[in-house]
């Protein structure tokens, strides 16, 4: 079960405590209930997919810089199941099969392989979206990278 108090990235707890302020009493707020420049101190850490519900697929629709500069190169446009690494059934799949599956938020952290050796872990909290309020068609996630595993807010 979902607990944002397991979070350790003071931004994705933000971005969560924003996710959940705009969900209200739906069960997931829209993508049109989302506005940047509420967040804008905290674009360079957002993600955001794209979900193809048949068959199950992710698009990189708005990758932050910061992420880019982490993994040195922008994904937009292209779906996860066209990159070795990412494509099912790998664990980054996983967590995002079980947001759009479960719609409910996800903790994840996924190992750091960025070029930055002082970074050790990536915390992800991956959070569902949806256009109809049933169906989950977009992901928001906020990325962060951390030197340790230490709680930090």
């Amino acid at each position: 079960m979902f607990d944002p108090q397991k979070l350790k990235s003071v931004k994705n707890f933000e971005i969560y405590q924003y996710w959940n302020q705009q969900k209200g009493d739906k069960l997931m707020p829209a993508r049109a209930d989302l506005d940047p420049a509420d967040l804008s101190h905290l674009l360079p850490n957002i993600l955001i997919h794209e979900v193809q519900a048949e068959p199950l697929d992710f698009r990189y629709r708005l990758v932050g810089s910061e992420i880019v500069r982490h993994i040195s190169q922008n994904p937009t446009g292209t779906w996860m199941s066209q990159i070795p690494h990412q494509k099912k059934p790998s664990k980054l799949w996983g967590f995002l099969e079980d947001a759009v599956t479960n719609k409910h938020p996800v903790i994840a952290n996924p190992p750091y392989l960025g070029q930055y050796k002082e970074f050790k872990f990536i915390e992800d909290i991956i959070l569902p979206l949806s256009a109809d309020g049933k169906n989950v068609n977009m992901l928001f996630i906020g990325v962060d990278f951390l030197k340790d595993h230490s709680k930090l807010h």
